[in-house]
């Protein structure tokens, strides 16, 4: 054992003793590989098999056809999801809950629905308003709930049956649209910023009878021309311009409109009721209006509230527990409310308890830098435009090797499955991050939707992937479609894959909401084989208008059983 000890000795000695520079560089070099490879085997966020095969096909298909597929979560042999599983205080766990339209909605923000067991709030959702420059501005929900029952006892009583909404995204585009639900009248949603005498068509075109629009947003006198059959006209009025009469009839219109202003209204009911309905009727459907930016024709699409709540009950359960969205969460609609896919995943976030921003600056193209200045969201939804520009503009910032070596070496652990977090190595040489909200790192999931057959900017799966690390934040990409509320499917939130690197194509779209199972049918140029599934893609389900629609897109399933354009 001494000789042993003294081998052992003399080994050190002649080691330290032929110890230079050289020695010392190769042994931090050693140490830094062993380090970074047991920092780089972490654990991927989920299992990649998981990603492997996704959506789940049924055994067989019909001739000239592909398989059915569905979300794992309503697998084949079981119903879709038709709505959103609303329970009554008191009811027991393993009860299943009914559909539920927007009546229910509100009723779950004001709290008369409960949260979900386990989950933590404050009783009601919260729901505020961006205005500009000057901070952002809180709406009591018991004032709101007010004024649901007094502007639409006020369209009842004036026998509206029809109200078109030309509004921005506002808490008065909210209002109407419950009001709509619980008094009976069905809102038609307009996109806001059309010239005025489109706006005339699409009411005539709609059949509305009442419209509520921003007070100087038209010339009242034409469009009352252009659209006959309009009877009640209701201004809403920013604060700064609340000192003008915004009542007055223009002469030549005389009686045939009847022009009322929103806070006139409300003020002049300030002590009314604030309850609302409880009667279980039938609520009216939503119309919704799908148009390309710019162009004078729309596809009218009418959605029954069993579309709507479907829709909302189905991007509830799409994300992970985990993810999901939830009462600490505050959430940025940056898309218009005009399209369903961002109304749906707001309503979606009211029946979360969320917290709502609501900014008019919102739509199609918007700078999300510049629309989240004054709040920090940490889930926020944008346009396929919005994300693109925010791609190309946060881009171009990245230069010079050591921000390309960052962003690299991020781009790398999202190829492992794993989101990349701040560690020592960022703070020494942090990547290139997107300006977004007032608290950086804050938001935590963006939802990107694409308009099927509105030409709008693809997405590769190269972009998406450095938009989480732009954005640190994890990406929903989605697929919409005029005839479809909500989505017809939209990616899973720990899918980081990296596609062929070709940025004319978009990225895949995932699988189908629980709502809905797609299949393709074969064209002249695609057919389905047994090695391959093509075609033009049809969507079945419970928030499908009518019930089924061929989309007219031509689609193709995946490996991983994930549809992408073709």
């Amino acid at each position: 054992m001494a000789n042993f000890l003294e081998q052992l000795d003399s080994s050190i000695s002649d080691l330290l003793a032929g110890w230079n520079v050289y020695s010392s560089l190769l042994a931090i070099g050693l140490l830094g590989f062993v380090g970074w490879v047991i920092y780089d085997t972490a654990d991927a966020d989920t299992h990649p098999l998981l990603l492997a095969r996704q959506a789940q096909a049924s055994y067989v298909r019909q001739q000239g056809e592909s398989a059915v597929f569905r979300s794992p979560e309503t697998p084949h042999g079981y119903p879709l999801r038709t709505g959103l599983a609303v329970k009554p205080p008191g009811a027991p766990m393993y009860t299943a809950g009914k559909d539920g339209d927007l009546r229910d909605i509100w009723r779950r923000v004001t709290g008369e629905i409960p949260l979900e067991k386990g989950a933590s709030s404050s009783g009601t959702a919260n729901i505020m308003t961006v205005f500009g420059k000057e901070g952002v501005s809180e709406h009591k929900i018991e004032g709101l709930t007010k004024e649901i029952a007094i502007i639409g006892t006020h369209l009842k009583d004036h026998g509206a049956k029809r109200v078109a909404v030309y509004l921005p995204n506002s808490i008065e585009f909210l209002v109407v649209l419950f009001a709509g639900a619980f008094y009976g009248f069905t809102p038609i949603l307009i996109p806001y910023n059309q010239p005025h005498t489109t706006l005339a068509e699409l009411l005539v075109q709609t059949g509305a009878d009442a419209l509520v629009a921003e007070a100087g947003s038209f010339p009242l006198a034409d469009v009352s021309r252009g659209a006959p059959a309009l009877r009640q006209i209701i201004w809403t009025v920013e604060k700064t311009s609340r000192h003008m009469d915004w009542s007055e009839v223009p002469e030549g219109i005389g009686g045939k409109i009847d022009v009322s202003v929103w806070h006139q209204i409300v003020q002049d009911q300030t002590n009314g009721t604030a309850t609302l309905p409880s009667d279980s009727n039938k609520a009216p459907n939503v119309v919704f209006l799908w148009q390309e930016s710019g162009a004078k024709s729309a596809e009218i699409v009418e959605f029954s509230q069993l579309n709507l709540a479907a829709a909302v009950g189905a991007l509830n359960t799409s994300l992970p527990v985990a993810q999901r969205l939830n009462a600490s969460d505050t959430f940025l609609p940056a898309d218009a409310f005009t399209h369903s896919y961002s109304l749906c995943v707001t309503l979606s976030a009211l029946f979360a308890h969320a917290t709502i921003i609501i900014n008019s600056v919102a739509g199609p193209g918007v700078d999300l830098t510049l629309a989240s200045r004054s709040i920090a969201p940490t889930v926020a939804l944008i346009s396929a435009e919005t994300a693109a520009k925010l791609h190309s503009t946060t881009t171009t910032s990245v230069t010079g090797g050591l921000k390309k070596l960052a962003h690299y070496l991020e781009t790398r652990m999202l190829a492992a499955g794993r989101l990349p977090t701040d560690t020592f190595l960022t703070k020494l040489n942090a990547p290139t991050r997107a300006s977004i909200g007032n608290t950086p790192g804050k938001l935590r999931l963006l939802f990107i939707s694409e308009r099927a057959g509105l030409n709008t900017p693809p997405l590769s799966a190269e972009d998406l992937s450095d938009l989480r690390i732009y954005t640190k934040a994890r990406v929903v990409y989605a697929l919409t479609a005029a005839k479809v509320a909500g989505a017809v499917a939209q990616t899973n939130i720990y899918d980081y894959r990296r596609g062929p690197a070709d940025s004319s194509k978009h990225s895949h779209f995932g699988v189908p909401l629980s709502c809905v199972e797609i299949k393709l049918k074969d064209t002249t140029d695609h057919k389905t084989t047994d090695e391959i599934s093509a075609g033009e893609l049809v969507v079945t389900g419970s928030s499908v208008a009518g019930g089924e629609v061929n989309l007219g897109v031509k689609a193709v399933i995946r490996d991983d059983h994930t549809v992408a354009y073709l």
